[in-house]
């Protein structure tokens, strides 16, 4: 019968003996117990052979019909990509803007426009725009014409030029002192001196009759070319340096040059007042 069983069993698709060989195996333990048992050695023989037959033939069958497969035991395995990391969409609340954060963002922004025009008005007042105002050049006006105003055949008046806060004066002295070569008055005749008084600041005005500079809050008086007469000051007048360029007067207000010191007398014919004082002596 082993013999029997292990012919009829090779009648059997390859992939059907290695799916259930083990269990085809176990049922004809089986069917020989049952015939130990007593039952009908050829019944029994004639049935189990008759049975393996048919389900061998009907097992070839469904194999040549349908496509060669994979043993049954295999198990296809198939991999899915993984799929990428979703980003967890924001909720309402991430989205909409507290009222303090708007509150902090409004604050924040106003302190830096406002630190920002602080400070460009900063640099605006340290660094003046030099367009042609006091502290840069001045072209003050035709040499020849000036010269006319302010020396003899004017009367010696200064010129005040408001402009670069200065007096044009007429000079025809020495020039003994170092400040008068600096600024340029032996070659062109012309001073430029400035107007604050050298003793505390105040405008010091020119008075026709004395023909001296006298500074109205504290007595301080000076010469026509701004040399130191009497009074508080420590010195002569300040002034800045004067060229001619084509046949224009300009004054330098940047570069501002200090004054003669007390007992300097380069133009004897101004040394003294011409006439009554403005400020009276106290």
């Amino acid at each position: 019968m082993d013999r029997i069983y292990a012919a009829l069993l090779r009648l059997y698709p390859r992939r059907f003996r290695a799916a259930f060989g083990h269990e085809m195996a176990e049922a004809f333990r089986l069917h020989r117990r049952e015939l130990s048992g007593g039952a009908s050695r050829a019944g029994f023989t004639a049935r189990s052979i008759a049975d393996l037959l048919w389900t061998a033939a009907a097992e070839r069958k469904d194999a040549l019909l349908s496509p060669r497969e994979a043993p049954m035991l295999a198990t296809d395995v198939t991999v899915e990509p993984v799929p990428p990391i979703a980003r967890k969409p924001l909720t309402p609340e991430q989205h909409d803007v507290s009222r303090r954060q708007f509150l902090n963002r409004a604050w924040g922004m106003s302190f830096i426009g406002f630190l920002g025009l602080f400070g460009m008005s900063s640099l605006s007042f340290l660094w003046p725009k030099l367009t042609g105002g006091f502290g840069t050049k001045i072209a003050a006006g035709d040499y020849k014409e000036i010269l006319k105003a302010v020396g003899p055949k004017g009367g010696y008046t200064p010129l005040f030029v408001s402009q670069g806060r200065f007096y044009l004066t007429y000079y025809e002295g020495s020039g003994d002192s170092p400040v008068y070569s600096i600024v340029g008055a032996m070659d062109t005749k012309i001073q430029a001196l400035y107007r604050k008084c050298v003793h505390l600041g105040c405008s010091v005005p020119h008075c026709s009759r004395s023909m001296l500079f006298e500074c109205p809050c504290h007595g301080s008086k000076y010469r026509l070319h701004g040399e130191y007469f009497e009074g508080p000051a420590p010195r002569g007048l300040d002034r800045f340096p004067v060229e001619i360029v084509d046949g224009k007067v300009i004054v330098d207000t940047g570069k501002l040059q200090v004054g003669p010191p007390r007992g300097t007398n380069t133009w004897p014919a101004f040394a003294e007042a011409h006439g009554e004082l403005c400020v009276p002596r106290t």
